[in-house]
């Protein structure tokens, strides 16, 4: 296809305009059922209104009773708080005579009051249920303990919204937990995930946004005020979410559409008050076209009328505040996005099959690569699960051709984008502006392989991973396009699942340039038909030297650990759960050999796929139960983890680049060879450390002395200035 700019594409599929939305019935409504509230949210500024001018629950009966209404099948009642009102009960009854077509209500509630809730919700959900209608709700709960005392600006908060809703669930009520994400429960969202889990309740995460009917224009301190390292962890958080947490088909393109938003996009789907399918009555019953941008209007004798007099507003507001909207209304995808994810689907097809045999794949003509010879390079691998070490390798890579020629653009091809396009951050603005990043496939990876000069295989090993087809595939572009094809300074192994293996064979014969990070990694691209291969530093080294970081730590500072589960691409006879305990058990013998020395546990990897380093280091804290051992909880940018390598005593680590990290600025540090004599091991035999090295069997039999001796031959080798 001709290559189009996602501004044209998104072009095909404009907003309906107002002459094309006639007069319809609302299916939904949403009520605030008073404007007073006894928390004190941070993200919400209803409790400083004193005012009492509310519909009673007859007037609310009688608004409902026009015939405008008839086709309602859910209605939302909410606040304010709305169990302040000791009639609310009244309110859902109203409703269940009035719309003849209701189907559902709904209610939420801060909890604050058990006994109201249990006085209120179990009588409407009976009443409800005589009559065939369905009954559910939640309570707001935004983190465990002090974190939602602190969201909700009351002390005791926490344990008052937690009995109001196991309350309500014993008493037979549908209730579920949600969450409002702002700047001061960031951090506390795992925590949450876990209590959740832990106690049988579903957990609804939302981004707080600015509300007009909220009042909360002010709380720009914490209304999507979150700095990288916050964004970083909920991209991070909500990749968990919508893989491996909710089963709702809504929920999860809500969440990828908070995806989207949170790492710079517009928003993914539509919402049902873009038509007035739904519709805002608040409780002075006026109606507004959007619960957080629309303007209240009165609905007078003839609704219909009125509603559709302001259709120009709602088109207004889908213009101005729709795309950048990251309220959780659930609806289907945007007309636009689904055309992309049609088009995605169809070209992930049909441009990666797996493959089939290698006969017909001769080894192509080496041919050296300058960048100084193209304007834009393709980078592909693992983006979109990337390591603080795939960063590194980005960032070695992306200066190293800058140095050769200033010019150059590149495309980053992500297997996450959301999750590369606020990783690349990291690299410094320099590179970061020189960098777009896009999926593998449709429309706009078509554009970016059209326009790309070269294609470059330079981030992570190739190893036993089902994407190294796209790998496979895009060289296979490329080679049809008669243009350049380099594996830049990447691992190879472990390569024991056949078809895997034969994906990376295919690379490696269509490779015009092979270079390699060990000499273990040459042998085998040759054993696998590169017409030859050589050897280079890993392209982090390269950008570690760029930061002119050097250790400087001292002998009664901080360990600091970087550690990692065990995941089942590097198979070996030591189980995952073995492996943990052996890692547990050396911690808690670092604690006794070194009491008073604080222990932090820092990671390397925040996403979900290949295992969150945070996830590991919170359970390994819990289990050794000791106050001086401490988890990082953010983000950490390869920088920092630098900086941190740099001052700490010593370092203990796991993670294949946190090896190098530390080898590269001189710290003393012990590597755990997870990879079971695969690329750590590489690594160190080629610098002549491999006594650095540690299996998980040397590991649990590791004593004080031999540790003492690890540590201490590489203090004497820095003295000397030498390695």
């Amino acid at each position: 296809m001709t290559p189009l700019r996602i501004a044209e594409l998104a072009a095909r599929y404009p907003f309906p305009g107002a002459a094309a939305l006639a007069p319809c019935r609302p299916k939904v409504i949403n009520y605030q059922v008073n404007d007073v509230c006894n928390a004190r949210c941070v993200m919400c500024f209803i409790w400083k209104n004193r005012k009492r001018d509310e519909l009673e629950p007859a007037q609310f009966g009688a608004l409902l009773a026009n015939e405008f209404f008839s086709e309602v099948e859910h209605l939302g009642i909410t606040g304010g708080e709305p169990t302040l009102r000791p009639d609310l009960a009244e309110y859902y009854l109203a409703a269940l005579e009035r719309l003849p077509n209701l189907r559902g209500g709904h209610f939420i509630t801060n909890g604050f009051s058990t006994a109201r809730a249990l006085e209120t919700f179990p009588r409407v959900r009976d009443a409800y249920a005589a009559r065939g209608v369905g009954f559910a709700g939640m309570v707001s709960i935004d983190g465990v303990g002090q974190v939602h005392d602190r969201v909700r600006g009351r002390i005791g908060s926490f344990r008052r919204s937690e009995r109001t809703l196991l309350a309500l669930r014993d008493a037979g009520l549908q209730t579920i937990a949600c969450c409002t994400i702002v700047r001061a429960n960031v951090y506390g969202l795992h925590d949450l995930l876990d209590w959740g889990r832990n106690h049988g309740v579903y957990v609804r995460f939302r981004v707080a946004e600015f509300i007009q009917r909220l009042y909360n224009d002010a709380a720009t301190d914490q209304i999507r005020a979150f700095d990288l390292s916050e964004i970083k962890h909920l991209v991070s958080f909500f990749h968990l979410l919508r893989d491996r947490y909710e089963t709702s088909p809504d929920v999860r393109r809500t969440y990828e559409s908070i995806l989207s938003l949170l790492s710079g996009g517009v928003r993914l789907t539509r919402c049902p008050y873009q038509s007035a399918v739904s519709l805002n009555i608040d409780c002075k019953g006026r109606f507004a076209h959007c619960a957080p941008k629309g303007r209240p209007h009165e609905l007078g004798s003839d609704p219909a009328a009125v509603v559709h007099r302001h259709v120009n507003e709602r088109e207004h507001i889908h213009r101005e505040h729709c795309p950048s909207c990251i309220h959780d209304y659930h609806a289907d995808w945007s007309a636009f996005q689904q055309w992309l994810k049609d088009e995605e689907q169809a070209a992930e097809r049909a441009w990666y099959p797996p493959v089939a045999g290698l006969e017909h794949i001769q080894p192509a003509a080496p041919a050296p690569f300058d960048p100084a010879s193209v304007d834009r390079v393709a980078l592909i691998g693992w983006y979109g699960t990337e390591t603080a070490g795939d960063v590194a390798i980005l960032g070695g890579v992306v200066s190293e051709y800058l140095r050769a020629n200033p010019r150059l653009r590149f495309y980053v091809f992500s297997l996450f984008p959301h999750y590369t396009r606020v990783t690349v951050d990291d690299l410094g603005a320099k590179c970061a502006a020189r960098i777009s990043v896009v999926p593998y496939f449709g429309p706009l990876a078509d554009e970016a392989i059209q326009l790309s000069d070269a294609v470059v295989m330079a981030g992570g090993p190739l190893m036993d991973i089902e994407p190294t087809r796209y790998i496979a595939g895009m060289f296979k572009r490329f080679q049809e396009l008669g243009r350049p094809r380099i594996v830049e300074g990447c691992g190879l192994g472990p390569l024991r699942v056949d078809q895997y293996r034969r994906n990376v064979a295919a690379v490696l014969r269509r490779a015009t340039c092979v270079r390699v990070r060990d000499q273990a990694s040459q042998r085998l691209a040759v054993q696998l038909g590169a017409a030859e291969a050589a050897v280079r530093d890993d392209p982090a080294v390269a950008w570690i030297g760029q930061l002119g970081q050097r250790y400087r730590g001292a002998g009664t500072g901080p360990i600091r650990c970087f550690l990692r589960e065990l995941t089942p691409e590097y198979p070996q006879a030591t189980t995952p759960e073995v492996a943990a305990a052996i890692v547990r058990d050396f911690m808690t013998r670092l604690l006794d050999w070194y009491p008073g020395r604080r222990i932090e546990l820092w990671p390397m990897h925040y996403f979900p796929v290949g295992d969150d380093d945070r996830l590991f280091a919170r359970s390994l804290v819990a289990e050794l139960g000791a106050a001086s051992v401490t988890a990082i909880k953010r983000p950490c940018s390869p920088a920092e983890i630098l900086e941190a390598m740099a001052t700490a005593s010593f370092c203990v680590c796991m993670r294949f680049h946190s090896v190098v990290f530390a080898d590269q600025i001189g710290a003393p540090y012990a590597a755990i060879d997870y990879t079971a004599g695969g690329k750590i091991a590489a690594y160190l035999a080629d610098r002549g450390k491999s006594a650095l090295g540690l299996g998980f069997a040397q590991l649990a039999a590791l004593s004080k002395p031999q540790f003492d001796d690890l540590l201490g031959r590489q203090a004497a080798v820095a003295a000397t200035g030498q390695g």
